[in-house]
C-alpha cells in the first residue's frame, strides 16, 4: 500500500485531529462547571443574607442589601411561577389545538390511512393485546367514535 491514501495528522479526517465539536463540547463543559460554582456560591450568599444578623452582616463590610422580607417572598414567587408556567402552556396548547370540525385536521394524500372498514368494533378486534398492527393513521372520526360513542 502507498502511503499516499493514508490520511495525514493534519487532515479533517484524521481520528488524531481535533474537531470543531469536540472543541464546542469543551467549552460547554466549562460554561457548565463554572455555573455550578456560581450556583452554589449564589446559594451561600442568599444563606447568608437570609440567615445571618445585621450585626454579622456589618462587621464584614456588608450595610446595603434587601429586606429580609425578601428572602421568604422570593422563593414563593418562584414556586407560585411552577404551577402558573405549567397552566399557561396547557392554555396556549389548548387554544392552539384546531378543532375536529377544522380543514386542519384532514389528511392528505401522503398519509398512510387506515384501510379497514370504519366499524369500531372491528377495530377493537384489530388493535387487541394479542396483535402488533401496522403503522397507520387512523382517521379522527374513527377515533371519536371510539372514544366518545357508547356501543
Amino acid at each position: 500500500m502507498s502511503s499516499g491514501h493514508l490520511p495525514s495528522p493534519t487532515s479533517p479526517r484524521s481520528p488524531t485531529a481535533p474537531s470543531t465539536q469536540h472543541r464546542a463540547s469543551e467549552k460547554r463543559e466549562y460554561y457548565g462547571f463554572v455555573l455550578y460554582l456560581s450556583s452554589f456560591v449564589a446559594f451561600g450568599t442568599y444563606l447568608a443574607w437570609a440567615l445571618l444578623p445585621d450585626e454579622i452582616l456589618h462587621a464584614l463590610g456588608i450595610y446595603y442589601y434587601p429586606t429580609r422580607w425578601w428572602a421568604i417572598v422570593f422563593p414563593v414567587y418562584i414556586l407560585g411561577l411552577i404551577p402558573f408556567t405549567i397552566l399557561m402552556f396547557t392554555g396556549i396548547n389548548l387554544r392552539r389545538t384546531p378543532p375536529l370540525t377544522s380543514f386542519d385536521t384532514v389528511t392528505d394524500d401522503c398519509a398512510n390511512a387506515l384501510s379497514i372498514p370504519l366499524d369500531p368494533n372491528k377495530l377493537r378486534k384489530l388493535f387487541s393485546e394479542d396483535s402488533i398492527p401496522e403503522i397507520e393513521d387512523i382517521p379522527i372520526t374513527l377515533v371519536n367514535q371510539v372514544l366518545y360513542e357508547e356501543m
